[in-house]
């Protein structure tokens, strides 16, 4: 897990070997740096702050070392808001934009970045497997599987709000023509229900 730490420029690679030390980095989901700002640390179950100014420079040798020092051979995957590094690992990426036409052709003066670590996660999907493999034909159902935003590997996320503060979100499978989990909402029941009239 520490090998991601490559990816990030001199001083701030330094700052994080030395803050996570003694912290669970197994646990470790995302990096964020904002450029006159601060670094932040998402683990599974918390979030840390840590003060150390970052600078522009920072951003930008961070940059160039995951843009193996050609920004300009990453400007289709910049202008998207994004890059894939090797690992699977994806860096979102802030900045100006410049627009043509109602496009983003390119986002210039990069002032933040989120490195969103690529991981497996085993047995996350033992609970579901009954519903998407057919075992006696040996194939799979064809099968639509949605999950709401927030949903990590616990796989609930209790809402802020007071109306829904005892309801939890799940990640749910339908397979289709099959029952629809108890935890959907009735209205995206409805959705999916008419589109898979449409089908």
């Amino acid at each position: 897990m520490l090998e991601v730490l490559n990816f990030f420029s001199r001083n701030i690679s330094h700052i994080l070997k030395e803050e996570l030390k003694d912290k669970p980095i197994q646990y470790l989901e995302e990096i964020r740096l904002r450029s006159n700002g601060t670094i932040a640390l998402k683990f599974s179950q918390n979030s840390i702050v840590l003060y150390n100014k970052v600078t522009y420079q920072d951003i930008l040798e961070t940059l160039q070392i995951m843009c193996n020092n050609s920004i300009y051979s990453y400007q289709n995957e910049i202008k998207q808001g994004f890059i894939t590094v090797k690992g699977g690992h994806r860096v979102g990426i802030t900045g100006n934009c410049a627009i043509e036409n109602g496009k983003v052709i390119n986002i210039n003066y990069i002032s933040s970045i989120n490195f969103r670590i690529a991981k497996q996660i085993i047995g996350a999907g033992n609970k579901v497997l009954q519903y998407i493999l057919r075992l006696r034909e040996n194939t799979i159902y064809n099968t639509l599987i949605i999950s709401p935003p927030g949903v990590r590997q616990n796989y609930s996320f209790k809402r802020p709000n007071k109306e829904h503060k005892h309801r939890n979100r799940r990640n749910t499978v339908w397979r289709f023509k099959c029952r629809f989990s108890r935890w959907t909402s009735v209205k995206l029941q409805l959705y999916i229900r008419e589109f898979l009239k449409m089908i």
